[in-house]
């Protein structure tokens, strides 16, 4: 007669590395489960709206509540019949407050309020503010001297603007992406791409448009997740924000 081994099998042991992997599982499930449940991403979707070619314009895009918009505007400086450079403006308004992620450029003649060019990934809480509701993308101007620029956007720039807002709740952080048209880099022509904003205390990343979203900061290791490729884009971010 076989002997009854029912109650002799040893039981089963799981590694101190499979353990790990469950615990970082369930934390992540548990992670995704609280922000999806708690915090709020508001995306526009692809907007693609157009700002130039030879006239001014302006257009304001509504946020949380009324009173919370956010405004791109394109105009150009005529002398006669002839154009001589063309101007674009970001603006943000909350009903208790606003700001845009920006800096004073130290031109020689003044200091311009100017918007600052965020790359994909970077933090829009961690950036510095300004406490105005306005500032410059691009300019051919004689604001920093005759015949200059003004402005971190330039011909053929995908770049991100940020901004916050306030309607009473707390702030609200947020990003707009531009594409400026390479053409005559004086004329400043830009589309609109997509824009997105976050919910009172939820942070939000540029490029961010749900709060699952993972979105690596440029010249992380993000990159160099993506072998090769990103190893160079990572290379050429570093070399540019050296010069």
């Amino acid at each position: 007669m076989k002997p009854n081994r029912a109650h002799s099998r040893r039981p089963a042991v799981i590694t101190n590395s499979r353990w790990l992997a469950y615990a970082t599982a369930g934390a992540a499930s548990a992670f995704t489960c609280a922000n999806s449940a708690e915090a709020t991403i508001h995306y526009s979707g692809r907007i693609g709206e157009f700002f130039g070619s030879g006239c001014d314009k302006s257009v304001r895009f509504q946020l949380d509540q009324p009173g919370d918009s956010l405004r791109l505007r394109h105009s150009l400086s005529f002398c006669g019949t002839a154009s001589y450079g063309g101007t674009a403006h970001f603006g943000i308004l909350g009903r208790a407050g606003n700001a845009v992620a920006g800096f004073y450029n130290p031109c020689p003649s003044a200091h311009v309020a100017s918007v600052s060019n965020l790359n994909r990934g970077q933090l829009i809480s961690g950036r510095p503010f300004l406490a105005r509701n306005s500032g410059l993308l691009a300019a051919h101007t004689s604001f920093c001297g005759s015949g200059s620029s003004a402005g971190q956007f330039d011909s053929g720039d995908v770049g991100f603007i940020g901004f916050k807002f306030n309607n009473g709740s707390g702030d609200q952080y947020g990003w707009v992406r531009v594409q400026f048209v390479n053409r005559d880099p004086i004329d400043h022509d830009f589309w609109l791409v997509d824009y997105a904003y976050a919910d009172p205390g939820e942070p939000i990343r540029a490029g961010q448009t749900s709060s699952n979203e993972m979105v690596p900061e440029e010249g992380s290791l993000g990159w160099l997740a993506l072998g090769a490729a990103g190893l160079v884009a990572w290379r050429k971010r570093r070399s540019q924000a050296a010069h």
